[in-house]
């Protein structure tokens, strides 16, 4: 059993458990709810025994009390272990799964987040969860324990009178059926529901990222009114789900009720023949309304049960794809850095084909090609945020795809031309290149970095919060952050992807005085389509549709490559 609920509902060992306990707990509990009609079954036996002259049993009113408060303290006292077994440990799982569903994140390579939205991924990580967490402590125990308790009270009322039992019973798997023979359908509609609603967050994060355009070009009204568009249309996707759901569970639900006249019909039959007692016949309609009331419950959840079904899908997508995970010691010589005949691509589009040369330690080596020729991609596969598809990357003569990927990246500081910085303090964001930093060597590394002139100015120095992605400074101010967060962690391999492209001669020139403190003794490989940035490296890889064209210094390729020096002469440096 447990071994089912951890693949039918993506659940941890633990998780699975805990529910086949919780469906012990919530059965356990369903029966406790016959004490009441027992308790008035035996007071009508003894109060009709007595207008008989028959011999009944001798209950006081003392004693009904006795049993009652009895009940009620057994019934408190299941309902109390029920609860936590059903909602505490309910809770627990679903936080276990987000924290598991984050730790799976971190392991998958980027380019499953290439291929998904991040706000759908926002979505399955809060928003399914909460489904999950509310369908996991309302429905799914529920209809397990109910289905339990109520095929023992039905076994008993087959022992005492099987046909009244029979006129009471006919109509659960009818109703029961119809809700099955419409779960397809049903679970049409809710998945729909879910991509309409998915695009609403997606619109919604767009146009709150594109604002400033938006508001540009005032298109405000037009984006307005495609978003409500898209909001209409997941609202009426919604409403068509509870229409179909509604239907279906009155309908499954009028026919439960066909149950008590088939009861009361029959048992009238039965009476006048003598087939039954009267005391019999009023046990039976106690009964049945007590099978129903269960059974409606049940009803009720199995629209619950086909969302659940479409949000686990979500869940186990993320839980089912393979991480990156590796040994967590590197055993190596040096840090050179080997690419041999690497190839890579997206799906069936090639990016990488063939790739092979060394990226030395104490080097500069010099990425350069046209856009879209591979350079950014075969920086990222060497910090492994990607897995190649072919050949080998070697650091120090160890195959990384071994690495665990959090280790290998500690032997690496990235200055990418895309700066993300936090919304808290310089500080902070600096010291996020070495967690356990000083405040001395915090601000050594800004001062390295060339950042101290513009912290100066700041309301609160160091301590100034920047806001979202440092929206407070300068793109030049963004970017020496982002290398005083590379000089703190000092790795010794250092990977530059077009750092100072987008900045001015001035803020170019201080940036360059910052790199040359973080590069020293260092592999590094820089990527620059400013070419006189790249001209003094010592190894030059100029990449063409994805292959190396020629590797060499400046000198070398403006003698051997036609190539290299057509965008020598584009670059006007020359």
């Amino acid at each position: 059993m447990v071994s089912y609920f951890m693949k039918r509902y993506a659940m941890s060992e633990t998780g699975a458990n805990n529910l086949k306990k919780a469906i012990i707990s919530h059965t356990l509990l369903n029966l406790t709810k016959l004490f009441a009609p027992m308790i008035a079954f035996l007071f009508l036996f003894q109060y009709i025994g007595i207008l008989k002259g028959m011999e009944s049993y001798n209950f006081t009113p003392i004693h009904y009390l006795v049993f009652i408060a009895g009940m009620m303290m057994v019934m408190f006292f299941v309902a109390r272990w029920d609860y936590i077994r059903l909602y505490t440990n309910v809770y627990n799982e679903s936080a276990n799964s987000r924290i598991d569903l984050a730790e799976r994140l971190k392991k998958l390579p980027l380019a499953y987040f290439g291929k998904r939205d991040l706000a759908d991924l926002a979505e399955t990580m809060m928003n399914d969860m909460n489904l999950y967490e509310t369908i996991f402590s309302h429905a799914v125990p529920h209809i397990y324990s109910t289905t339990v308790s109520s095929a023992f009270i039905a076994l008993m009322l087959l022992l005492y009178n099987w046909k009244l039992a029979l006129a009471a019973l006919w109509v659960i798997p009818i109703a029961i059926l119809i809700i099955v023979l419409s779960k397809k359908s049903q679970k049409k509609i809710v998945q729909e529901w879910i991509d309409e609603n998915r695009k609403v967050f997606d619109d919604l994060q767009e146009k709150i990222e594109q604002i400033e355009q938006i508001k540009s070009y005032h298109l405000e009204e037009r984006m307005l009114q495609d978003f409500f568009e898209k909001l209409n249309s997941s609202t009426k996707q919604k409403t068509k789900g509870e229409i179909v759901a509604g239907i279906l569970t009155g309908t499954a639900t009028a026919i439960l009720k066909l149950g008590i006249i088939s009861v009361a019909v029959t048992g009238i039959n039965m009476l006048i023949t003598g087939e039954v007692s009267v005391l019999a016949y009023i046990a039976f309609l106690m009964m049945t309304t007590s099978i129903y009331l269960p059974i409606e419950g049940i009803i009720m959840f199995m629209s619950m049960i086909v969302m659940l079904d479409a949000v686990v899908g979500r869940i186990k997508e993320i839980k089912t794809m393979p991480v990156q995970e590796g040994k967590k010691q590197m055993d190596i010589k040096n840090y050179d850095i080997e690419f041999q005949d690497v190839s890579f691509g997206y799906d069936d589009y090639s990016v990488i084909n063939g790739v092979s040369f060394t990226a030395k330690q104490g080097e500069i080596t010099a990425l350069i090609g046209s856009s879209g020729s591979g350079k950014t991609t075969l920086t990222k596969l060497a910090a492994r945020f990607w897995d190649i598809d072919k050949g080998k990357i070697l650091i120090g003569g160890e195959d990384i795809s071994a690495v665990d990927p959090e280790t290998l990246l500690k032997n690496f500081s990235i200055v990418f031309q895309e700066v993300v910085l936090f919304n808290a303090s310089i500080k902070e964001n600096i010291k996020i290149g070495k967690k356990d930093a000083t405040d001395e060597e915090i601000v050594r590394a800004a001062k390295i970095a060339r950042c101290y002139e513009f912290i100066d100015k700041m309301p609160d120095g160091i301590d100034t919060v920047i806001g979202e992605n440092g929206q407070r400074l300068s793109g030049g101010e963004r970017q020496r952050i982002s290398i005083a967060r590379a000089i703190l962690k000092d790795a010794p391999i250092v990977l530059l992807d077009e750092a100072t492209a987008s900045l001015d001669v001035e803020n170019e020139s201080l940036i360059q005085e910052a790199l040359s403190e973080l590069i020293k003794e260092k592999t590094v490989i820089v990527i620059a389509h400013r070419l006189r940035t790249i001209r003094n490296a010592n190894k030059i890889v100029l990449l063409n549709a994805g292959k190396i064209d020629a590797i060499g210094t400046d000198d070398e390729l403006c003698k051997t490559s036609e190539f290299y020096k057509a965008m020598i002469e584009k670059s006007n440096i020359r």
